[in-house]
C-alpha cells in the first residue's frame, strides 16, 4: 500500500511543481482583481469630489452606507482615499499586506458594521474578504514589489 501511494505522489510530484510555480500568477491575478474593485468605486467618489459635488459623497456616507463609529463627511474622506491608496499597494504588491489587510477591514465594515436596513451587505463580499485574507496571510508572491524589496534587502 505505502509503495502504491509513493508510485502515486512520485507521478504527481511535477504537476505540482509546475502548479507551485504558477503560484505567483494566480496571487498577482488576485491582486488585480480586488484593486479593481476598490480603486473603481474610489475613483467614481473622486469624480465627484473634483466635480464640486462633495456633499453628494458625503450624502452616501449618510444615507446608503453610513459607518456607524464615523461622522459622514470623516468616513467620506477616509472611505474615498481608502479606495483609491490601498488598491494602489494591493496591485503593485508595494506594501501589499497594509493593503490588503486595509480593504479586508473596509469590507468588514461594509459588511458587518453597517446597520443591515440599508442593504448593503451581499454574500460577495464573503469572497472579497477570503481573497483578501489569503494575500493578508499568504504574501504578495513573487511578482509585487515586496517581494524583490525583500529579496534585495536581504541579500546584503
Amino acid at each position: 500500500m505505502k509503495q502504491s501511494l509513493k508510485t502515486i505522489d512520485d507521478t504527481l510530484q511535477p504537476i505540482w511543481a509546475f502548479m507551485a510555480r504558477l503560484n505567483c500568477i494566480t496571487l498577482f491575478v488576485m491582486r488585480l482583481y480586488m484593486a479593481d474593485i476598490f480603486f473603481k468605486s474610489g475613483m467614481l467618489k473622486v469624480k465627484s469630489i473634483l466635480n464640486g459635488q462633495f456633499d453628494n459623497v458625503v450624502y452616501a456616507f449618510t444615507q446608503y452606507h453610513p459607518i456607524p463609529f464615523l461622522p459622514p463627511n470623516i468616513a467620506a474622506i477616509l472611505g474615498t482615499g481608502g479606495e483609491i491608496i490601498l488598491p494602489i499597494l494591493l496591485a503593485a504588491g508595494f506594501m501589499g499586506r497594509l493593503g490588503a489587510a486595509g480593504l479586508l477591514f473596509m469590507t468588514c465594515i461594509i459588511q458587518f458594521a453597517v446597520p443591515s436596513s440599508y442593504g448593503i451587505a451581499h454574500p460577495q463580499h464573503y469572497l472579497w474578504m477570503m481573497i483578501l485574507a489569503g494575500l493578508l496571510f499568504h504574501g504578495m508572491g513573487r511578482i509585487s514589489v515586496d517581494y524583490w524589496l525583500a529579496k534585495w534587502i536581504r541579500s546584503k
